[in-house]
């Protein structure tokens, strides 16, 4: 980039807004969107794991729509690179 004098965040302190000072706003911003209403709440769920669920698809149904989306996604990788052949071939 012509005329790039450095690297955005080291601009003047001089400016009427840091880079700090921008950041807090939009963190309190975020934070009074999402308050929750402690009395309104009945039950606040707190999920914090995660486990292996498998390898593979579940039915047979999901491994054909998937072989089969695989299929049309090749032939039309393949139509694409005859198309653009004969294009090239034209000139």
């Amino acid at each position: 980039m012509l005329g790039f004098g450095g690297h955005f965040m080291t601009k003047a302190r001089a400016w009427s807004a840091t880079f700090g000072a921008l950041r807090d706003a939009r963190a309190q911003w975020i934070r009074s969107q999402h308050e929750v209403d402690t009395e309104a709440a009945d039950t606040i769920v707190l999920v914090n794991y995660l486990r292996y669920d498998g390898t593979g698809w579940h039915t047979e149904a999901d491994a054909l729509m998937a072989s089969s989306a695989a299929a049309r996604a090749r032939e039309q990788r393949q139509l694409a690179r005859e198309a653009l052949h004969e294009l090239n071939t034209m000139d």
